[in-house]
């Protein structure tokens, strides 16, 4: 499930989901900043759970953009769920560099992902 937020900078945001997606047994990770982006991976029954909580919280803008069903535990591409941080810039700090995301995402074999995510 791929998720894009218009921003995630919440420190409690970001340590629920860390928390959320031990518990589940999920994998994946948090891209913090503005825009943000969640990837969480894993069991039908977990990633719902996740679902449910991540949309319980306050948000100026979550979006589903992509969901793949039906994939098998070996098909998962993260072990294990952390957050992302590449160079940050903008007046507060608090841009990624999408430019290093989408690299990062080619070199994961997930090249059409940033298009699916940023409807480019």
């Amino acid at each position: 499930m791929w998720y894009y937020a218009h921003h995630i900078y919440s420190r409690e945001k970001r340590t629920n989901m860390m928390a959320w997606s031990r518990e589940l047994g999920l994998s994946g990770f948090i891209l913090p900043g503005k825009p943000g982006i969640i990837l969480i991976e894993g069991d039908t029954v977990g990633c719902r759970e996740f679902n449910v909580r991540v949309r319980a919280m306050n948000w100026q803008l979550l979006k589903l953009q992509h969901e793949e069903r039906g994939l098998d535990i070996l098909d998962a591409k993260f072990t294990g769920f952390n957050e992302l941080i590449f160079d940050v810039h903008g007046r507060c700090n608090n841009h990624q560099d999408l430019g290093q995301f989408k690299e990062y995402l080619n070199g994961i074999g997930l090249k059409d992902i940033f298009t699916i995510l940023f409807k480019i």
